[in-house]
This record gives structure tokens, C-alpha cells and sequence, in this order.
């Protein structure tokens, strides 16, 4: 078991999840779901939580007593120092998420992406000319290169069987 398990942030929610069961035992797959955490951890968290063998070679443990030791863990510093960490990485990603979207390029809006999206083979744009051995795209801005050749790769994603015989037709 990691000194820092992955399950932490998780805790606060399986507790409450925990309260809401209408039993009085909780099983491996309750701390599963609850917690998100694989067999081998659950069953370890309901050992520690002084789980005992149930019906059918399965492993049952007091829903208070897990509750508890949830709750204890939950008091525990390491378990403070883990979430302040996994905040702090959260508040970076998100930071990093919102320069990435600001540094994208737009291609194309509304209507002009959806066209874009479902370019096709028989349907490119004037100023683009595919032939069996020759690509051509004329434009006369930076944003008519893109949006054109937009058209060009998805086209060839949409279409790719099309464009392969396309242009093998025009070799040999």
C-alpha cells in the first residue's frame, strides 16, 4: 500500500455513501464503489477496519467500525498534507487547461466547423484541387490556409478509403 493512497480524496463521499446504506455490513465491492479503489486495496482497508470472514468465503465488516476508521484516517495528518497536495495539482492543471484553450488557434466557427468536420472527397472547397498526383491550395489569408487545409485532412479522416482508390487510380 502507497504511503499516500490514491483513495484519500475520496474519503469525505464514502463516508457519506456509506451512512446512506440501508445495512448494518458492508462488503469488498461496497468499499470498491464507494472509495473507486481496486479488490486488493478494499479488502485491505477492511482489514484494517477489523472486517471479519462473511457468507460465501467473502470479507464483511461493521458499516460504523469502517465508518470510524474512515473518519480516523480522514483526522490523520498525512491524510490533510495529500489533499492540500492534490489541490494544489488540480489548481495547476486547471491554470494550464485555461492557457492551452487561449493558445489554440480557431479554424473555423459555428456552421463553417461543422462543414469543416464533415469535409468529404467529392466536396472540397474551391481553391483546393486534388488530383491522382497533385495537391493545390490557394488561399489568400492565414485563416483561408487553415480552414482549407482543414477541409483537406478531414476529408482524408472521413474519407480515407475514397481518397486512397482516388489517387492509387491515377498510378501505373
Amino acid at each position: 500500500m502507497p504511503a499516500k493512497p490514491v483513495y484519500f480524496h475520496q474519503i469525505g463521499a464514502a463516508i457519506e455513501a456509506l451512512r446512506r446504506l440501508d445495512t448494518d455490513w458492508v462488503d469488498r465491492r461496497a468499499v470498491e464503489e464507494a472509495l473507486g479503489v481496486s479488490k486488493t486495496v478494499a479488502w485491505r482497508i477492511l482489514r484494517r477496519s477489523g472486517a471479519q470472514d462473511g457468507p460465501g468465503n467473502t470479507l464483511v465488516c461493521r458499516r460504523g467500525e469502517l465508518i470510524e476508521a474512515l473518519e480516523a484516517l480522514r483526522q490523520g495528518e498525512d491524510y490533510r498534507r495529500e489533499v492540500k497536495r492534490r489541490d494544489r495539482i488540480a489548481d495547476y492543471l486547471k491554470r494550464l487547461a485555461e492557457v492551452g484553450r487561449t493558445r489554440r488557434t480557431k479554424v473555423a466557427e459555428d456552421h463553417r466547423a461543422i462543414e469543416l468536420l464533415s469535409s468529404r472527397l467529392g466536396r472540397l472547397p474551391t481553391g483546393v484541387e486534388l488530383t491522382p498526383r497533385r495537391l493545390t491550395v490557394e488561399f489568400s489569408s492565414p485563416q483561408e490556409f487553415l480552414e482549407r487545409m482543414g477541409t483537406v485532412i478531414f476529408a482524408l479522416q472521413n474519407d480515407y478509403d475514397a481518397v486512397r482508390q482516388f489517387i492509387e487510380s491515377g498510378i501505373g
